[in-house]
């Protein structure tokens, strides 16, 4: 069974199923905080089995679905059908978006966290691409940045050769990880991406949550800084 695993003070990560995007395999990951008032949020959802759901809505009522980044908006329609009265939160949208049916999301993500996580979390757009556009969270009792697909540390799968030579060549490979050359390459307005990074860097993180590959326990900026040394 796919486990809820504690990461800090009230939030906790699943691994979810690998999916396919863009012809290449990729891991999966979701993330749960249970908020100020009780209520639960989740970001980019993962398909689960029925114990581990219930596992999660015994933490409180899930009142908030998020999608940090274009690529995890499909994911949210499996679980707004199981939590219907939940809002559903997405970045906006660009031709980079995979699954741009956006007609249930209940808000357009911005630099000004929602009033119902502000307490507990700060949240900022990383500005300077044309085409790709995330957002990216802070939670401020466990000193975790949640991430969906910026930063990438994708395992080598067996078997995979071109998937794993691939990669590797775009410095998106475990163990080290980065982001991407296609991700990179998309930053055209490098002044609005360095704001966007130094803005990022004021926040008080130990911790790293990212989609694709293992997540960073400790000296979080420090691994932060690194992966962005080529802006």
């Amino acid at each position: 069974m796919q486990e809820i695993q504690p990461f800090g003070e009230n939030i906790w990560i699943v691994d979810g199923p690998n999916v396919r995007d863009m012809g290449l395999l990729f891991t999966t990951r979701m993330t749960i905080v249970k908020l100020s008032d009780g209520s639960v949020w989740v970001e980019s959802p993962v398909t689960l089995p029925a114990e581990t759901l219930q596992q999660i809505t015994r933490l409180g009522t899930i009142r908030y679905i998020v999608s940090s980044t274009q690529r995890h908006i499909w994911r949210l329609k499996e679980w707004h059908s199981l939590f219907p009265q939940a809002q559903l939160w997405a970045p906006q949208t660009s031709s980079f978006a995979l699954g741009r049916d956006m007609a249930s999301v209940s808000s357009i993500l911005t630099d000004v966290a929602c009033e119902g996580w502000a307490r507990d979390m700060d949240q900022l757009i990383f500005k300077g691409s044309h085409v790709f556009i995330e957002a990216l969270f802070y939670h401020r009792s466990s000193r975790t940045v949640i991430m969906g697909d910026l930063i990438q540390a994708n395992p080598m799968l067996k078997g995979r050769f071109i998937r794993n030579g691939l990669f590797r060549l775009s410095g998106a490979a475990a163990p080290k990880g980065g982001v991407g050359f296609d991700i990179r390459r998309s930053f055209r307005n490098r002044v609005l991406a360095r704001q966007s990074l130094e803005q990022l860097l004021t926040w008080d993180f130990d911790k790293l949550i990212i989609a694709h590959g293992n997540c960073v326990q400790e000296n979080a900026k420090a691994y932060v800084k690194e992966a962005f040394q080529w802006l």
